[in-house]
């Protein structure tokens, strides 16, 4: 049914939630999960060699902090007797992680969504709702714990 599920993470409550039903439906289906997140590099606005050192630094140390927060559960879901491995990309969320389901010609994406609205949705924008509207498979969206 799914063999090939991403699933992406920004490690927030919604998104717990999600990796927990994504590895439910793997375990019921057989199939694999792709655990995926991505870094958005920061802008380097300013001047000097303090601006880009201390920008690169930031960004080493989220690249470091992730690797190890997606292997954690990689290495939780095998435990389960789950197939998983995980991805870290830079660049847009969005166009991250429908590029990375057509690249593994996904099945499913199962995605947290914090179901924000109004002004919060305009000023910050939806990547579960950019996902479900660009993806190449069915999206399942799964809301932030109540």
């Amino acid at each position: 049914m799914f063999q090939r599920i991403v699933v992406p993470t920004d490690f927030s409550d919604c998104a717990e939630a999600a990796w927990g039903l994504a590895r439910e439906i793997a375990a019921m289906s057989k199939g694999e999960i792709v655990l995926m997140h991505v870094l958005t590099e920061v802008p380097r606005y300013g001047e000097g060699l303090f601006i880009v050192e201390s920008a690169q630094r930031i960004m080493d140390s989220a690249r470091t902090w992730a690797e190890a927060a997606l292997e954690e559960r990689i290495t939780k879901a095998r435990a389960e007797g789950i197939r998983a491995r995980s991805t870290l990309r830079t660049g847009m969320p969005h166009d991250e992680i429908v590029g990375l389901a057509r690249d593994e010609r996904a099945d499913l994406i199962v995605i947290g969504t914090h179901g924000r609205g109004g002004m919060s949705r305009v000023m910050l924008g939806s990547v579960a709702d950019r996902v479900v509207r660009l993806a190449p498979c069915p999206v399942l969206t799964v809301r932030e714990p109540a």
